[in-house]
């Protein structure tokens, strides 16, 4: 073996090493957020502390970092197709942060994520942020030392969001939203005022045991393999890659509307689908990994919006639906349900919202969070500038702390810089639409047919096994023919509400 390839294969066991910590310390988040008692939270915030001081020891280590200069002193000029060049960028990219976090800060924002969850979870069921508030400062000033270790140019903030989409900034997120929110907030207005009178005409109960049939029957078909991966119930959902063969997504059911868990279920089986169809041979390099948030995003709000609330998808489940709540379904029509599903109007909870105004949702959440690391926001003032914010958005006065601030999970972890990823998944899973139907015209007759191969093909393909191999923008270049942009986003929406509504 050369020295070159020993070396190579050095870095491989290491980082395959730091992989399987993670996978342990994804596995111990997820029972966290399943089945593990109440009273094991203390616990458990040592263990991952333990796991990301280990993780961090080994990914920052001298060792590390000099098999990695050597090899890139050696390595063939760039090019994502050399695979050794792929790795040693990323792995050189995770060194760089690990190395200028001190090893007490990784440890203790490990630690406090684990017990901060747990009073968000109190004070979101006695809707009171009060009781969130000491572990939620903590956390914020964790945050903010991080982001002054890893060091950055214009805002704090653009160091917590290179975690979740490498290369972003605040500056141009900034400039996105600036496009894209002013056609929401006019947009949103107009489908409201049209839909305004549309009533639900099906309501429950739907069992809860139906409602699971209905969900695997539709994420199975879509592409799910659930001999890798398993549903559960949670609070918040989410989706997580445990290792090859081993992707477990999660919901929350509503007996009374059987949309809520079935949208949930699309959504993070779309995360699941991208996380199965990653290059096995690859795992524990970055040729393995998912290439950021916001792609990841793309993935599973192309299936639960651009997909799941067509009116070809319902032609398809609709009657599949009916046969399984057949006493609340049996006479409702399908275009009076596309248009329910899809029906536009300002709402408190972010996950629920209609397509139009989610990312008016995330706009504030970006703006409360840099203003958060950037401390021209204190913990304390959150709930009363959210609720101002979201009246100035989305024009409704916030009753309690559970409709409002304490809604989402995100920040009991710690994951600053992780919202916006929402929005750039948006405008990704619009690109990709435009992209596909260009590529397969029939695409919508498949799906009246039930016929998802070729969407499942085409994501895998463009998408799924490229792994890190490019940027995230260059990715979704290379999968469109188009850099990243809002209008396709803007088109497609003002399009479809369009024709749903006149």
């Amino acid at each position: 073996m050369s020295p070159t390839k020993n070396k190579f294969e050095q870095l491989c066991h290491i980082f395959k090493e730091v992989t399987h910590l993670r996978s342990v310390r994804r596995l111990l988040n997820w029972d966290q957020e399943t089945y593990m008692p109440q009273k094991g939270q203390t616990n458990r915030a040592e263990q991952n502390a333990t796991l990301s001081r280990l993780i961090h020891k080994q990914v920052a280590s001298k060792k590390t970092g000099q098999l990695i200069e050597e090899l890139f002193a050696v390595v063939e000029p760039k090019n994502p197709d050399n695979d050794m060049y792929v790795c040693l960028r990323q792995w050189r990219r995770d060194f760089n942060r690990q190395k200028k976090l001190p090893t007490k800060l990784v440890e203790e924002l490990s630690r406090q994520a684990v017990l901060a969850h747990e009073a968000w979870v109190k004070a979101r069921e006695r809707s009171d942020f009060s009781v969130f508030l000491p572990l939620f400062k903590s956390l914020v000033h964790l945050s903010r030392q991080k982001a002054k270790c890893l060091g950055f140019s214009k805002s704090p903030y653009d160091a917590l969001l290179d975690e979740y989409e490498q290369g972003a900034t605040a500056y141009e997120l900034d400039k996105l939203f600036s496009r894209l929110v002013p056609p929401l907030k006019t947009l949103t207005q107009k489908v409201f005022d049209k839909s305004r009178g549309l009533a639900k005409e099906f309501s429950g109960p739907f069992p809860i045991s139906g409602q699971k049939t209905m969900a695997q029957i539709a994420i199975v078909k879509i592409g799910f393999d659930m001999t890798a991966g398993r549903i559960d119930t949670v609070v918040h959902p989410f989706s997580t890659k445990i290792g090859p063969g081993d992707c477990r997504i999660t919901t929350r059911w509503n007996i009374q509307d059987f949309t809520e868990g079935f949208f949930g279920i699309l959504h993070e089986a779309g995360h699941g689908i991208y996380s199965q169809n990653l290059p096995t041979k690859w795992y524990g390099t970055p040729l393995g990994e998912s290439v950021s948030l916001g792609v990841h995003e793309s993935q599973s709000r192309f299936w639960e919006n651009i997909v799941g609330r067509s009116r070809a998808f319902w032609s398809h489940f609709l009657p599949i639906a009916k046969g399984i709540f057949p006493g609340s379904l049996c006479m409702l029509d399908l275009d009076k349900f596309v248009r329910v599903i899809n029906k536009v109007e300002p709402s408190y909870i972010r996950v629920e919202a209609d397509e139009v105004t989610y990312n008016l949702h995330i706009y504030l959440r970006f703006v409360i969070e840099k203003e958060l690391i950037e401390g021209k926001l204190q913990p304390e003032d959150v709930p009363d500038r959210w609720n101002r914010l979201f009246k100035e958005l989305l024009g409704l006065e916030v009753p309690k702390d559970s409709m409002g601030c304490l809604q989402d999970v995100h920040w009991s972890g710690g994951s600053f810089g992780y919202f916006p990823t929402y929005t750039l998944g948006n405008i990704y899973a619009a690109m990709i639409r435009e992209a596909l139907t260009k590529e397969i015209p029939e695409i919508e007759t498949m799906i009246s047919a039930g016929e998802f191969q070729p969407i499942f093909n085409w994501l895998r393909d463009k998408i799924h096994i490229h792994g890190q191999r490019f940027s995230p923008t260059d990715l979704i270049r290379h999968a469109t023919g188009k850099k990243p942009s809002s209008e396709p986003l803007i088109h497609y929406l003002e399009t479809k509400f369009s024709q749903l509504f006149g």
